[in-house]
């Protein structure tokens, strides 16, 4: 019989959410440019390609792979990939209601001789039921509003660190398999940072709640230090091994350029005051949930720990848009979850839904306006007949969306296809080569048709002069269509 009450009957609940939230933007190829890249590159390495080779980004490969078997199951790979990030996202839902279960259930790991409230058994359960489907809930209606609506990386990692800290946690209180439990969650964690580097971050501190934990199950120092060389082993192994196989390959120089050096030469191009007006925003947004968190933190400080381990990557990193703060989204849906459990079952209820109603209102306002900024599949579909399949000599788009060369079908004029790579100053020292000496080198190749859109107030002079001087020489408009707020300008080469 189905019963929320069971697990089976929360994950179908959770899934149904998932994909009502979601589903509206089934479809649209520009939800965001970055996964409009992933997917691209996903493609183009089943067809050979070699990311960081014949495509330059600064994601680790585990991130393409994970586009890559999401292609290789054919279909429309731009509902597909959206598809498969509902599940996940679902999915990572209902491990937040577990991990929830872990750190407020009486004698959990992380409440250790903890005994069962006072007052009714019913009560009791309904707040657990509450406090643990909520922190779910949350967690699927905030990375919504952290502009996680559809395949973004930390959507795949966050799944990865949700069952990292399951093992963590372990089972109850008397749990003596820290050894296996570290290894296995240190490994989901080394696959986290193929996906997104800064679950480093998290994995430290999970990392050091394993060495309190072996510490206190055995005092032995020399168990200690046999533990923390597995664990250390076992989250650096995938990324080893994916240096070995570059390595192997002949492109060791292009995997630690790509991957840990070419970070320190690119621009955040937001000022001081920019970029506490993103904060700003970011934390009012995220304020009732931090209210909820602070309820719980004397019961479960796991949760505000690694709440505080994700955050500190966000500000390491320097660059609060929403989208980085996804990470942060897990973390602070378990914290918020703790919260919950910390109040009478009428209060709570009261909390949640309030809670849950400001999130789906800011959810909603901030789709819109994303949409209306980015553009629908209707807005590309125009922009990608006006280019036509397979354009002869390749199509260069400079500053335009990405995803019109998986969409036309067409070959890859330059390693450097992003959107800023060629085009903003962002990236003016970021690519291990001069942009405007790369831009001048694939416009002398002729590509057959170039789409330019508008400037933007960083866009690279350098650059942006050559492939003005050589749509003027040799190329004729062919059209303009606006995708979202910013027209986007065809040409094609006079033959």
């Amino acid at each position: 019989m189905f019963s929320l009450r069971h697990r089976s009957g929360q994950a179908f609940v959770l899934l149904l959410i998932a994909f009502a939230l979601r589903s509206p933007l089934f479809g649209n190829p520009v939800i965001h440019s970055d996964e409009q890249f992933y997917l691209l590159v996903g493609d183009r390495l089943l067809h050979g390609a070699w990311p960081f080779v014949d495509i330059f980004d600064r994601k680790p490969v585990g991130l393409f792979l994970i586009f890559a078997g999401i292609r290789s199951a054919g279909g429309n790979g731009i509902v597909m990939y959206q598809l498969a990030a509902t599940l996940v996202a679902a999915g990572t839902a209902f491990l937040v209601g577990r991990i929830v279960h872990r750190l407020t259930a009486p004698g959990s790991p992380a409440r250790p001789g903890s005994p069962a409230r006072p007052g009714s058994p019913a009560r009791s359960s309904a707040t657990a039921f509450t406090a643990e489907l909520g922190a779910s809930l949350i967690y699927l209606v905030w990375v919504m509003i952290f502009d996680g609506a559809g395949g973004q990386s930390a959507i795949w990692g966050n799944a990865l660190m949700a069952s990292a800290a399951l093992l963590v946690l372990g089972r109850d209180a008397v749990d003596r398999c820290v050894g296996s439990r570290g290894v296995g969650a240190m490994l989901l964690i080394g696959l986290a940072m193929q996906i997104k580097y800064t679950a480093m971050f998290e994995g430290i501190f999970f990392g050091l709640v394993l060495l309190k934990q072996s510490h206190e199950t055995d005092r032995s120092i020399a168990r200690l230090i046999r533990n923390a060389a597995f664990w250390v082993a076992a989250a650096l192994l995938p990324t080893a091994l994916a240096w070995v196989v570059y390595a192997l390959a002949g492109h060791n120089d292009a995997f630690v350029f790509a991957n840990f050096l070419s970070i320190f030469g690119q621009q955040n191009d937001d000022g001081f005051g920019s970029s506490l007006l993103k904060l700003a925003g970011a934390l009012a947004l995220s304020c009732p949930l931090v209210v909820l968190a602070w309820h719980g933190r004397r019961s479960a400080p796991f949760a505000m720990g690694w709440l505080v381990a994700a955050g500190l990557a966000v500000i390491i990193m320097r660059n609060f848009e929403l989208l980085y703060l996804l990470p942060v989204a897990l973390p602070l849906a378990v914290a918020a979850g703790t919260g919950l459990a910390r109040v009478s079952t009428r209060a709570h209820r009261r909390s949640l839904i309030a809670v849950l109603l400001f999130g789906v209102v800011a959810a909603a306002v901030l789709g819109g306006i994303r949409v209306a900024r980015r553009g629908t599949a209707r807005q590309v579909a125009a922009l990608v007949h006006m280019v036509g399949q397979h354009p002869p000599g390749c199509l260069f788009t400079f500053g335009s969306e990405p995803i019109l060369y998986y969409l036309t079908q067409s070959c890859l004029p330059t390693p450097y296809i992003f959107r800023s790579h060629l085009s903003r100053m962002t990236e003016a020292h970021g690519l291990g080569i001069d942009p405007a000496t790369e831009t001048a080198r694939l416009l002398a190749a002729n590509p057959g048709v170039i789409v330019v859109r508008a400037d933007k107030a960083d866009t690279n002079p350098a650059t942006r002069a050559r492939v003005a001087a050589a749509i003027a020489d040799r190329y004729r408009l062919v059209g303009v269509v606006k995708v979202g707020a910013l027209p986007h300008t065809v040409y094609r080469l006079n033959r």
